[in-house]
């Protein structure tokens, strides 16, 4: 008798089986590489935007800067560098705040615009973090809450007086003032998916100062 060269076709319920076997997982796999590639380039954008919208690009001088107050802050801080945290209890937020607001820099916590004040320089100090992120829970925040930004010339505890949205490209989130204030900004809406159009803005006024 004459071996048969020819394979058996699978059955119709064998294809079944083998595309469940095979074709998925390979599916669940293509799809959580796809929503974590989306995560992190909206991520990106998201720093992108903060950082060119909301004040000029910064770009570190070579020579650091020297206050007149040479007890607070005596020179201006290095790019991605530790100055702080931040803390709000009514939120249950506390989060450590680097000098930069670029990706790089934003990875690890909130943001200070190097264009703006330090707190206790009696300006504007302007910090900014992702809304998905660090800034997660900002839009729960309520007129009269309090924030201690804790650095290593003391306590400053701000309150909030008041929010904004504006949009991405509004350039007067950033003015200088001539008395202590803390700005918080962020991506809006909260729950955006892509490019966020607009910027959610808290306002506050300096209470206290704990040296």
């Amino acid at each position: 008798m004459k071996r048969s060269n020819k394979r058996k076709k699978l059955s119709k319920k064998q294809k079944t089986l083998l595309w469940i076997i095979f074709g998925v997982p390979s599916g669940i796999v293509i799809l959580g590489v796809s929503i974590m590639l989306i995560f992190f380039w909206d991520l990106t954008k998201q720093t992108v935007q903060l950082t060119n919208t909301v004040v000029n690009p910064y770009k570190p001088s070579l020579e650091k800067k020297v206050f007149d107050n040479e007890e607070i802050w005596p020179t201006l801080p290095s790019p991605g560098e530790n100055i702080g945290q931040l803390t709000i209890s009514s939120l249950d937020l506390a989060y450590p705040v680097v000098q930069g607001t670029h990706e790089n820099e934003l990875e690890h916590g909130i943001g200070h615009f190097a264009g703006s004040m330090l707190p206790g320089q009696g300006g504007h100090v302007l910090l900014s973090g992702h809304r998905d992120t660090v800034f997660r829970k900002l839009e729960h925040l309520e007129i009269g809450d309090q924030m201690t930004f804790e650095t290593p010339y003391g306590d400053f505890v701000y309150e909030a007086t008041g929010f904004d949205i504006v949009p991405a490209d509004d350039r007067t989130v950033a003015v200088p003032k001539d008395y202590e204030s803390l700005t918080l900004t962020t991506c809006y809406p909260f729950d955006y998916i892509g490019d966020a159009p607009d910027r959610y803005v808290v306002h506050t006024e300096l209470i206290e100062h704990i040296p």
